[in-house]
């Protein structure tokens, strides 16, 4: 292991963390056994007078001589923040807080664009079904988007996406959903996108060893075989 990565590990020890290695695609016969290396430790601190907590990541992927981001998280009175940084690169910060109507209203922002996101959220009744109902606004692109979602049963769920663009383009977007157990510790779960045919399904198993075996592909695809294996400190 990269000296790199032993220290991204000694952090871990320090407070409660993960060391997680994943595999290449294994069903393409590649010869590199270890794709990534990811590491992650978090810590409870003290800010603004409240708990809060401090956690950093580390991604071999994004970035292999240093950590990849940090991030402190909390909660002020009845606002839930989230201050990330990506070393090198922006900070975000994304509040949420929740109304007395029961809607999550959400912001998110970041140092260089200012505002770039704000979402509206909550559950509702139409037609006698519980429906997920999110509308999102970006600044930038003064893009719009609302979102339906609802749980049919079995496993089933269908959502629907309305997308307005600048000028008053709208495009909408259908899709399924579908998550089912196979037995204790294996699931498979598919999404289709009924307009055009696109979609992907996954099976994880995380019973037959003691990793976690994923096996993926895209609908006209060829499948994917990658193997993850974590440990906690």
């Amino acid at each position: 292991m990269p000296r790199k990565v032993i220290l991204a590990a000694g952090v871990a020890l320090a407070s409660a963390g993960t060391i997680e290695l994943v595999s290449s695609d294994l069903s393409g016969g590649s010869n590199r056994v270890i794709d990534n290396i990811k590491g992650r430790w978090s810590q409870t601190l003290k800010f603004l007078g409240k708990e809060a907590t401090l956690e950093a990541a580390y991604d071999r992927s994004a970035r292999d001589d240093f950590l990849e981001s940090a991030t402190l998280s909390g909660k002020a009175d009845d606002v839930s923040y989230e201050l990330k940084t990506s070393f090198g690169g922006d900070v975000e910060l994304t509040a949420s807080a929740d109304t007395k109507d029961g809607t999550n209203v959400e912001v998110v922002a970041n140092n260089r664009d200012g505002i770039t996101k704000v979402t509206a959220a909550r559950d509702t009744k139409m037609f006698d079904r519980e429906v997920a109902v999110e509308a999102s606004h970006s600044p930038q692109d003064s893009g719009s988007k609302v979102k339906l979602s609802s749980v049919l049963g079995h496993g089933l769920t269908a959502s629907g996406t309305v997308n307005v663009a600048k000028g008053g383009a709208r495009t909408t977007d259908y899709e399924l959903e579908y998550d089912a157990s196979l037995g204790e510790g294996r699931t498979v779960s598919a999404t289709v996108n009924p307009a055009n045919g696109a979609g992907e399904i996954e099976y994880e198993d995380t019973k037959t060893i003691d990793a976690t075996i994923t096996a993926s592909m895209d609908l006209g695809g060829k499948p994917k075989v990658t193997v993850k294996r974590a440990w906690g400190f």
